[in-house]
């Protein structure tokens, strides 16, 4: 007589390999190989720059992106601009362009505040120009030049003009938060983008070690030969970490992600042109 439990047994142990396969599979990459490719530094007296570029290369593709560690003399060096010079729901220009018009330093590209001209809380130097609904994280950046996150649980439709009077000067609202408390954040499951951990893309973020330090990441991808699929928002956060911020957020990406310096493009962005985009984040003299 046939042992009814062996089939069911030999189907459990097969099931346990597919699923330990399964595992092995989802696990994160890990790069064969990480080289810091070229460090540079610049000094305008009350702006100092340093700008790491690194290279990680992967059994089947390689990742580049750009570190800059930004030290100011004022918190006020940090500004935005619009494309057109206006709030509004349809200007778009190349990050380049809008820099030259504020003579900036160093430039990237923002949160496409008007993709969803509807939708978040926007402060742009001090002015609040929307305050609606959001599930998103928001990034709040006080006078002083401190860095808060406003996590979407947090966030309360039309309170804008309490931020104002506490001092906000800066808000975006893309997301999500990477950095909170010098640690990792958990990424939400659902999001704007995809928060997966085999999830690449080009990326753009800024972080902060303290008031007067500042960290930009700009990671290029679907660049053959150069950046082939960009970076996960898990190696985003490892990165900020290393660099001793206490909070960073993540800013549009994809073809929109763009490093100017000084009124050059240094990255290579994904497009075959520089794209076009709502709004920058730059850093002035």
């Amino acid at each position: 007589m046939k042992n009814p439990a062996k089939p069911l047994a030999l189907l459990l142990a097969a099931l346990l390999v597919c699923a330990m396969g399964a595992c092995a599979l989802a696990a994160p990459a890990v790069p064969k190989s990480i080289t810091l490719e070229e460090t540079t530094s610049h000094d305008w007296g009350t702006i100092r720059l340093q700008i790491d570029q690194w290279r990680h290369e992967f059994s089947k593709h390689d990742l580049r992106y750009f570190v800059v560690n930004i030290f100011v003399d004022d918190p006020a060096q940090m500004q935005t601009a619009f494309a057109g010079e206006a709030y509004s729901k349809r200007s778009v220009e190349a990050t380049s362009d809008i820099a030259a018009r504020h003579d900036a330093v160093l430039a990237i590209n923002g949160d496409y505040y008007n993709y969803k001209d509807d939708y978040g809380m926007i402060i742009r130097n001090g002015v609040l120009y929307r305050a609606a609904g959001s599930t998103r994280d928001h990034l709040l950046v006080y006078a002083d030049g401190t860095f808060e996150g406003l996590p979407a649980a947090d966030y309360v439709k039309g309170e804008g003009q309490k931020y104002i009077d506490a001092g906000v000067v800066q808000s975006f609202a893309f997301g999500p938060l990477l950095v909170s408390g010098g640690e990792a954040t958990q990424l939400p499951e659902k999001y704007i983008i995809s928060t997966n951990d085999d999830a690449r893309e080009p990326r753009t973020a800024i972080g902060q070690v303290d008031r007067n330090h500042y960290v930009v990441v700009v990671a290029d991808g679907r660049r053959s030969g150069w950046s082939e699929k960009g970076m996960t928002l898990q190696e985003l956060q490892q990165v900020f970490i290393e660099q001793g911020c206490r909070i960073a957020y993540n800013l549009d990406g994809g073809g929109s992600s763009t490093l100017v310096l000084d009124g050059k493009k240094i990255n290579q962005s994904s497009g075959s042109r520089e794209r076009d985009v709502s709004d920058i984040v730059y850093f002035a003299k």
